[in-house]
């Protein structure tokens, strides 16, 4: 004999759910549709044995299936007469077959049925402990793998210890100028300006510390270009003091071609203050930090940050959220559907509510009650990483909406919610929205009701939603029908505030620019020395390491420095680096890569005349630059004599 099934329900018979097959000639099936079973009635006929939902038409399952199902929990069959055709079938195409449970009525086969779901929960639970310590057994020898393969990396290319990150961005905070953010939830955003290529930490300055201990700052490092996160933190109020925050990555970003950007949410009490300094000079546009309800401002937050050479360094990071890692970002502001398969798992403690479908759409939950009632519906696991507002959207298709009041919790991920007097506010990522009711009869969207709520900055993967309903008539006939229609996830991010043209008639503000030298002003140089000369056999790279000592120019001096000049086919470049046989060059590093050697900085003719200059933080730095150009041509000359 054959298994036959309906080919639309075929998705939902293999959705991973316990099955129950329950033989035609059972009483009362009805009460065999509990929460996490999924139930199915077995028609025989001549074709074969047909597989359908209560309430479908077995006539439509026409499908084969090609194996027998893995997940049964049991069949259930008047007696074993009528279930001989179907375990006939699973014979001949599975070794083992299903247990069977004989009973004329649902209620008889419940009995017997408990005990069998308390043994494959065991046995999924014993099997899930297997699958847990295999996993963590896997994650330590590919641990154990990554760091043979950089052991013998490191011993084969003779390399030394870690170089220790370079500062590539300083930003001195303003004891004047600084973002405060009072009680409730905060959200601010800010392009760094800088590739995440090499990022290894961050620095941010809190001017005022808060001081109660219920407060949470999480902060996000993602790429402008693909919105994907490469940093998550998420910081208790204990871990802020006044000074510099430093946060580490667990290694430095790889080869990542994308502009970095912060997004920051703080959270705090009723009468606490949390205050984020501002640097010390005005930021371009497209470089300074928005905040929501205010929009731009006119500075940046003081930050610093290190970069280091990618596989180089591996470090143990605090307030480190695994979960966000490498996680798209979800468009701001934009509703995200949750997974359908929520529904089929949703637990009903109290009152009376049904799953209703039509067609192949997914079920939706919809709830009767008359005057008084109280009706309350549990989603055990609800996936909320990367979103940060939850919301449910009720439709009342039958009664007055003004009789409806509604209210959405969120509980710990796996609660016990029996009744309401089972939820609570003390529990740890705990949130309630209080009563909400629709707008009034006859109103646009009076019928619909949507109930927010935002959820807490250290919210675990998971969390548990509870919708309450209650039904405010007195009468009996004040009858209530609900539909929960939808349950969707939506991010909320301050976007990076973009450089927009200046307004007709405003002029724009000028960046930094190179020095001017005044009429017979000149650098001054004691010694020019060359370091190498190299050229590849194929003529196709070369350049001349020169080294200076004694600069003078623009009332600054500089004991040494030290540049490449290399042309490798395509025009000229100024090569420096950050290393420690190196002089330090600048102030704040300014470059944006790095390679095996540490981070380097490559200048040529046409950075000179663009935006290069406004990237030098200090004034000594853009008069290095103006004294290396200028001795140029002195120090090429001297340095072909001596090659």
């Amino acid at each position: 004999m054959t298994l036959l099934i309906e080919p639309a329900a075929l998705r939902e018979f293999s959705a991973g759910q316990p099955l129950l097959l329950v033989v035609e000639g059972v009483e009362d099936t009805a009460a065999l549709v509990l929460p996490g079973l999924s139930l199915w009635l077995v028609a025989p006929d001549a074709a074969g044995q047909r597989l359908y939902r209560p309430g479908g038409d077995p006539s439509r399952a026409v499908l084969p299936l090609p194996a027998p199902p893995a997940d049964i929990l049991a069949v259930v069959a008047p007696d074993r007469t009528r279930a001989a055709p179907l375990l006939a079938a699973w014979a001949e195409a599975a070794p083992d077959a299903p247990p069977l449970i004989e009973a004329a009525t649902a209620d008889a086969a419940l009995a017997a049925l408990a005990p069998r779901a308390l043994a494959a929960w065991a046995a999924e639970r014993a099997q899930a402990g297997e699958l847990q310590r295999a996993m963590a057994m896997l994650r330590q020898e590919a641990e154990e793998t990554r760091e043979a393969m950089l052991a013998l990396q490191m011993a084969v290319s003779g390399q030394a210890p870690p170089p220790a990150p370079v500062l590539a961005l300083a930003a001195e905070p303003s004891a004047a100028h600084a973002l405060a953010m009072q009680a409730g939830q905060a959200h601010l955003g800010q392009g760094l300006g800088v590739s995440l290529e090499g990022l290894a930490a961050l620095a941010l300055h809190v001017q005022e510390a808060p001081a109660a201990p219920g407060v949470r700052l999480k902060l996000r490092l993602y790429g402008a270009e693909s919105g994907r996160v490469f940093g998550a933190w998420t910081l208790p109020g204990e871990a802020l003091a006044p000074g510099w925050v430093t946060l580490d990555l667990p290694s430095p970003i790889g080869p990542v071609r994308e502009t970095a950007c912060l997004d920051l949410r703080a959270e705090l009490p009723e009468g606490d203050r949390l205050a984020l300094s501002l640097e010390d000079r005005q930021a371009p546009p497209d470089r300074a930090v928005s905040l929501a309800g205010s929009g731009p401002q006119e500075r940046a937050l003081a930050l610093r940050l290190w970069i280091a050479p990618f596989g180089r360094r591996f470090t143990l990071v605090q307030h480190w959220n695994w979960e966000e890692l490498d996680l798209p970002l979800l468009p701001a502001g934009v509703p995200v559907r949750l997974p359908t398969q929520l529904w089929s798992s949703a637990l009903l403690p109290a009152g009376r509510v049904e799953r209703v479908a039509l067609g192949a759409e997914a079920p939706s939950l919809v709830a009767t009650l008359q005057g008084g009632e109280t009706c309350l519906v549990v989603l055990p696991a609800v996936p909320v990483s990367g979103i940060d507002l939850l919301q449910a959207e009720l439709a009342v298709r039958i009664g007055d909406p003004a009789l409806l009041e509604a209210a959405l919790w969120l509980q710990p991920a796996g609660s016990w919610v029996a009744a309401e007097e089972d939820l609570s506010l003390l529990a740890p990522g705990s949130r309630w929205s209080g009563w909400r009711r629709p707008g009034p009869a006859g109103a646009p969207g009076g019928d619909a009701l949507r109930i927010a709520l935002r959820l807490p900055l250290d919210a675990p993967a998971t969390l548990c939603a509870v919708l309450v309903l209650r039904n405010r008539g007195a009468a009996p006939e004040d009858l209530l029908r609900v539909e929960w229609a939808e349950l969707t996830g939506c991010r909320l991010v301050q976007r990076v505030a973009a450089a927009a043209p200046a307004a007709p008639g405003q002029p724009t503000r000028p960046g930094a620019a190179m020095p001017r030298l005044s009429a017979g002003e000149a650098p001054k140089v004691k010694d020019i020395r060359l370091q190498e000369h190299y050229q590849t056999q194929d003529g196709g790279y070369r350049h001349l390491d020169i080294a200076l000592e004694g600069v003078e120019l623009g009332g600054f001096a500089w004991p040494r420095l030290r540049f490449k000049l290399a042309d490798g086919g395509s025009g000229p470049l100024l090569e420096i680096r950050a290393r420690p046989d190196w002089p330090l060059m600048f102030e704040a590093w300014p470059g944006r890569q790095a390679d095996e050697y540490g981070p380097f900085l490559l200048i040529g003719a046409t950075d000179l005349a663009g935006t290069f200059p406004a990237r030098l933080k200090s004034e000594r730095d853009r008069w290095m630059l103006l004294a290396l150009v200028r001795l140029l041509p002195v120090a090429v000359a001297s340095a072909a004599r001596e090659a």
